[in-house]
């Protein structure tokens, strides 16, 4: 059997479809390959047909036309994808469409998974809101620390000197100086939830606890996408929940449920793609994952590698340790907060490196998520070297040891930071 499953390309849906196709056998040249693919291709459109109506019936219709997909899909499926598809989605239902049977019924159960998700919140709202408001205090905390308050002209604050006889002269009142700090905090924060079947046990609390860091982002003024990811029938599916452009849509999130499998590298270049309509230059892309990535669609032969090999265990590692580091080339800080077991973690850290938070429960996500958005505000280290600290947290330079905390926003300069 495990030769069978070398030589033949075996896609199992957990939906309970099974779909075998004949991959490439060993030894054929690029022209035989190419046409037995053409020819493949040919006889399987009906197949494809009906994989691609069920993928819109279950996850909503797509956000790009077909020509305009298929010309993303020629661009990202290569490598590792070939062969693979894409969708795009904010989940919203193709209207004047005739759902089948099947369709129908697991649109009815991510229905109620939503209606079990914003009774999950009701039920803990208090401590829930209490998280909001801690991790909105927060983030608000390490951005007045960080922004630096420009002196402008205005009606009161400070005599300007400079500008005293424009008052006597030209009647202008703008005559004095007050600080006005800078609000834009210069970057996004893109959520990125695993929604494959590794997830059923924890919905409720993914959901919750993907609303709580939106809300708190929203809050704060940092733009926040937060989208969930999943793989089916070839299909790798992200699913917009709420978007930069959306105010006050995060009760949306609600909408998050899961099913099917993760093929993760590629559900890291599709984010890429999306990073292309973010409203500011730098990018803080947060996956939530157990770091097993596991796709029912193999990585097809190539000329180094003739057979087939599952994309799970150190193929799937790999591959999307390999998009992590292509997406950073490109500018964009790719973090992880992971929650898996003990013989994971080695793929986390192999994945995600020094940008990784591990947590061991899920009321855990928010403080997690809050230490990254923190170092994001701050960078590498702020300003000369310098030591922030406020009355509730500590926020030390990250290339040196913490000091004993300190009165609420004193700046002081790191040790090893030249004397001013």
């Amino acid at each position: 059997m495990p030769l069978l499953t070398k030589l033949f390309t075996t896609e199992m849906v957990r939906t309970d479809d099974l779909a075998i196709d004949r991959s490439a056998a060993t030894g054929e040249n690029r022209m035989v390959r190419a046409s037995n693919a053409l020819r493949a291709q040919l006889e399987s459109g009906d197949r494809e047909n009906e994989d691609r109506d069920y993928v819109e019936g279950c996850f909503g219709r797509s956000l790009y036309p077909p020509r305009e997909l298929a010309l993303i899909e020629q661009r990202l499926c290569t490598g590792n994808h070939l062969g693979c598809h894409l969708w795009f989605t904010r989940g919203e239902t193709v209207q004047g469409k005739t759902m089948r049977a099947d369709v129908q019924h697991l649109f009815d159960q991510a229905a109620e998974q939503a209606e079990r998700n914003r009774a999950d919140f009701l039920k803990n709202n208090d401590l829930y809101q209490s998280s909001i408001l801690r991790l909105t205090e927060h983030i608000r905390n390490c951005m007045q620390v960080q922004q630096q308050p420009d002196a402008v002209s205005a009606r009161q604050g400070h005599v300007d000197s400079q500008r005293i006889w424009r008052l006597p002269v030209l009647k202008d009142g703008k005559v004095f100086l007050r600080s006005e700090e800078e609000n834009t905090p210069g970057f996004t924060v893109d959520l990125l939830l695993d929604g494959s079947a590794s997830r059923l046990h924890c919905q409720e609390t993914i959901a919750a606890q993907g609303y709580i860091l939106a809300r708190s982002l929203a809050t704060c003024g940092i733009p926040v996408r937060v989208s969930s990811f999943c793989s089916l029938r070839g299909y790798t599916v992200v699913r917009i929940l709420k978007d930069f452009s959306e105010k006050n849509a995060e009760r949306k999130i609600f909408n998050y449920f899961a099913a099917g499998w993760n093929r993760d590298g590629l559900a890291l270049r599709m984010a890429g793609k999306l990073l292309d309509t973010a409203p500011a230059d730098r990018h803080l892309l947060i996956l939530l994952t157990d770091a097993s990535p596991d796709d029912s669609r193999k990585i097809l032969p190539t000329g180094k590698v003739p057979l087939s090999r599952s994309y799970d265990g150190e193929a799937g590692v790999q591959d999307t340790a390999e998009e992590v580091r292509a997406l950073r080339q490109q500018g964009v800080r790719v973090a992880a907060v992971f929650m898996g077991e003990n013989a994971s973690a080695p793929d986390a850290r192999t994945i995600y490196g020094q940008d990784l938070v591990r947590i061991q429960r899920m009321d855990q996500l928010a403080t997690a998520a809050g230490k990254l958005i923190q170092e994001e505000i701050f960078g590498s280290c702020p300003g000369e070297h310098v030591q922030v600290y406020c009355k509730s947290y500590h926020f030390p330079c990250r290339r040196h040891k913490k000091e004993k905390l300190q009165s609420q926003f004193l700046l002081s300069p790191c040790r090893k930071s030249p004397a001013k």
